[in-house]
């Protein structure tokens, strides 16, 4: 196929596809966020202009929203990478010494 690559090489582009997975998701979901609410927004400012419930959902959403975007930040997806790979290790070790 190709020249073989090092395990730290292999994890490296681990790392950096589920961070851009993180972001593609996180885009997705703002895409979502604005198509639905500017919808929500015209139907409630053609439908009853004088009651406007838009507000609450955007702010519901928008924490949601908030919440998604703090997690799908490269440093907070590459330190629970990490987390996994250290108690994948752990997990290696221990069956190991059960051997």
């Amino acid at each position: 196929m190709g020249e073989d690559i090092s395990l730290d090489e292999y994890k490296g582009a681990w790392r950096e596809l589920t961070v851009r997975e993180a972001r593609r998701g996180f885009v997705g979901h703002l895409a979502a966020y604005i198509i639905v609410n500017a919808f929500l927004i015209f139907i409630n400012l053609w439908t009853e202009p004088s009651v406007l419930w838009f507000p609450w959902i955007l702010a519901g959403w928008g924490i949601g929203l908030a919440f998604h975007g703090v997690y799908s930040r490269r440093g907070f997806v590459l330190d629970k990478l990490k987390e996994k790979e250290a108690l994948a290790e752990l997990l290696a070790r221990e069956k190991k010494r059960k051997k």
